[in-house]
This record gives structure tokens, sequence and C-alpha cells, in this order.
């Protein structure tokens, strides 16, 4: 525990510093400090920040520790590019054991609260926050997770959108800063065959949905279950991150729960940096600097 706590400080110090986010002079704990208790609140604690507070102070790792109001202010003050930019700072670890160029993509449904509650609570009085989970086969009131990840379950990209937001409208939301060549896995919800040719045509990359039985480009039966196969690693990477979760995220703000998924993301990638796919130990370019400089992590 000891050494994830270290890399996700030196990730987050490193993208605070590429960022240029400055810290007050005044304060206490650096934003490094801040995002890092986040992190190991949301993988430790089911993000818990009060308990993550307590630990880390007993245990001397952030001595200056802030009181529960003060880093909850601190928490809430860094923008959502600063989580974002942590992700791609682990991407490009995860990079180096995707020698094939495969992602996958899906979504889940992240729960603000049951429909039979919509008419109780004023943030979610909108249409747009109103969804199916084809899995339990019921409408919920929330977000949908969006995540693009490689073959080996590791977390490439995120976006958390409203509930009504359908899988391909919101998948063309995404930047898409991959490789050329990349192919992407999705299921029958991502078929749009204006879309693929529009993505070959600017920028390389090979949408691969599953296909519908009454599509005009089924293809190879046997490359299909292939696919089906490449597929379910999300399905078990969403099943990893809901086991950090608790059975209900609190939060009082729609920020505060779209902050809370994404740290809740951020709590796995770091856990899979623990646990690479291959022999080779994980680095992401800053921690790898430090051990070519000498320096110990």
């Amino acid at each position: 525990m000891e050494t994830e706590l270290i890399v996700t400080y030196v990730v987050c110090d490193d993208v605070v510093k590429k960022l240029e986010i400055k810290d007050d002079i005044q304060a206490r704990m650096s934003i490094a400090e801040v995002m890092t208790t986040a992190i190991f609140a949301a993988r430790e604690y089911s993000d818990n920040i009060e308990k993550a507070r307590i630990a880390l102070k007993r245990s001397g790792d952030i001595p200056s520790m802030l009181s529960k109001s003060q880093l909850n202010r601190r928490l809430h003050n860094i923008k959502a590019d600063a989580w974002k930019a942590v992700l791609q700072e682990l991407a490009m670890g995860f990079a180096k054991h995707n020698e094939n160029v495969e992602f996958v993509i899906d979504s889940c449904p992240i729960y603000a609260c049951k429909l039979v509650r919509q008419n109780q609570t004023k943030l979610y009085f909108k249409k747009q926050y109103l969804g199916y989970c084809a899995a339990k086969k019921e409408y919920f009131i929330g977000f949908k997770l969006h995540l693009i990840s490689d073959v080996n379950g590791g977390p490439i990209d995120l976006l958390i959108l409203p509930a009504r937001e359908s899988d391909i409208g919101s998948f063309k939301k995404f930047d898409l800063n991959l490789p050329k060549n990349s192919r992407i896995i999705g299921d029958k919800a991502y078929n749009d065959y204006k879309y693929e040719d529009r993505l070959i045509q600017e920028k390389q990359i090979f949408l691969m949905p599953i296909r519908k039985t009454n599509s005009k480009r089924k293809g190879s039966e046997f490359f299909a279950k292939i696919r089906k196969g490449k597929r379910r690693i999300i399905e078990t990477l969403f099943s990893c991150i809901e086991r950090l979760m608790p059975r209900s995220i609190h939060a009082v703000t729609i920020a505060g729960l779209i902050l809370k998924t994404t740290l809740f993301v951020l709590a796995y990638a770091f856990g899979k940096c623990a646990v690479p796919p291959t022999e080779a130990s994980f680095e992401t370019p800053t921690t790898s600097a430090l051990r070519t400089s000498g320096g110990e992590i």
C-alpha cells in the first residue's frame, strides 16, 4: 500500500506541474497531496474521505493534513481537466502493454437514485438524467460512465454523461487520441456506418462493433466471436470498479457525483499499475524518469 501511495503522489504531482497549477503560498497541503488523499479514499475506504484523512495523518504520510471541511473545499476546487490528465498519464504506461493497439468501449449506469424517487429529488428532475439499464431491465436516474480501455483492462479515457445519452452519441464526443490503425471493439449499440467511415478517413481508427442480425456489414463470424471474447474484458473492468464503490454514492451535488465516479476509475487504474499484465514492471513516464535518475519510489 505504501508503494501505491507514493506512485499516486508522484503521478499527481507530475500532472500538477505539467498543467502549471500553482498552490497558494499559505496552503498547508499541496494539490498533489489533496488528489492523492481522494484517490486513496476511493481505493481503500469506498470514498470515505474522513477515514482516509485520519489514516494518512496517523501514519505520518501526510502530516500536514487539513480538517474535513478544508479538505473538501480544496478537493472540489480541482478542475476536471486535472483528473483526466492523471488518467492520461497512466494510459501512457498501459500503452506499453497493448502491442496490438486494440481497445474496448462500453458504458455502465451510475445511479443517482431509483426511478420511484425521481419526484423527491431537486437535482435530477430533467429528462436527460433518465436512462435504461439493459442488464437489470429497469429505468434509473443518473449518469452513464463511458469508458475506453485496452484489451488488458487498463482504462484509457472516460466520459460521464447524463443517462439519456445514447452510447454511440456519447462515443462521438471522445477526442480519441489513439495511435493510427487502432481498433476499437464495441457492442451492438455502437453501430454507425457513416461514423465508422469517418473515423477511418480522418483518424485511421477502426470502430469494430458487434453487428446486429440485420446488419449490412456482418463480416466474418469467426472474427465476430473473437471480438465478443475481447469485449468481455471491459465488463470485468466495470465489475472491479463497482467493487470499490459503496452500495450508494453519497453526493449532494451533480459535480460531486461526477467527481466521485472519476475517483473510483482512477483508484482502479492505480491498482492496475500494481498488477501489470506482463512480467515487466509498470512504469508511467514519471516513475520511469525517477528510476533513471537514481530516485526511489
